[in-house]
């Protein structure tokens, strides 16, 4: 990662507003009134590109980034997220169709914008964006269930169901998304929090693309037991599986919102 900046002097306003959202405090105005990084504090930079962000006339780059390149800020409309978030069901039913490739596209796209802890360069994400690949994890899942010497319970039922053809472990999905996690790379307590923050994002994103989701722990729990579906995955040896989430098109339609029981919630003024 390049930690550098550069300063178009011409349209440098000297506002600081960068110096001041500086997350760990690496950056000054010089004596010009020049924003630079402070005398031995450019290794503490985390490559947020905040300062780039920030900056109100685009005079700042990071990392030989150019800011007419970024997007201008969009924020929504916070009714519409919302009701998406009101509207969110985990789906178990989904069409035998392929996602596509814009789908596949799009969520991959995505990914990078997903906020770890410090800005860690630490998660790394499998795409299963076929169900010819989809059905491979399926079928040799419940092959090494049904050759498994001392079948967990967990296990005998799954395999029994896929016998009566119910497919309990992936629920038919044609697609999943793998998330693993690089610990070294990782603040510490941030392991967890990291990679379910980033299928957060991916599930409420593919939720407005008009994809179905399904949070699958019988899956974590297969790939974490079974070496040939961890092989499937081609997860990197320094990177550990967390969570995985299936998705798909649904072949099930809400018409409308559940009304939930509320959990306990204190404001405190």
């Amino acid at each position: 990662m390049r930690t550098s900046i550069h300063v178009n002097l011409d349209l440098c306003c000297h506002c600081g507003q960068c110096v001041q959202d500086c997350v760990t405090h690496a950056l000054i105005l010089d004596d010009a009134d020049i924003p630079a990084f402070a005398e031995g504090k450019e290794k503490n930079c985390v490559g947020c590109q905040h300062c780039m962000a920030i900056c109100p006339t685009g005079a700042l780059s990071f990392g030989g980034k150019n800011p007419e390149d970024s997007l201008p800020v969009g924020m929504g409309k916070s009714d519409d997220l919302l009701r998406l978030i009101q509207s969110r069901r985990s789906i178990r039913f989904y069409k035998k169709e392929d996602v596509g490739q814009e789908m596949l596209g799009k969520l991959s796209a995505m990914l990078p914008y997903i906020p770890t802890g410090g800005n860690a360069d630490n998660l790394y994400f499998t795409l299963i964006g076929s169900r010819k690949k989809m059905d491979a994890i399926r079928k040799t899942t419940y092959e090494c269930m049904a050759k498994a010497s001392d079948p967990s319970p967990m296990f005998i039922m799954a395999r029994d169901a896929y016998a009566a053809g119910n497919d309990v472990v992936y629920r038919g999905a044609p697609s999943l998304i793998a998330v693993a996690i690089d610990k070294e790379k990782t603040i510490p307590g941030c392991e967890m929090a990291d990679p379910i923050i980033a299928l957060s994002y991916c599930e409420l994103y593919a939720q407005s693309l008009g994809l179905g989701t399904l949070w699958c722990d019988y899956a974590v729990l297969c790939a974490k037991q079974i070496p040939e579906v961890m092989a499937l995955l081609e997860i990197p040896q320094n990177y550990e599986l967390v969570y995985i989430l299936l998705f798909g098109l649904p072949a099930v339609h809400y018409a409308r919102t559940i009304q939930p029981e509320l959990f306990t919630i204190r404001v405190l003024q």
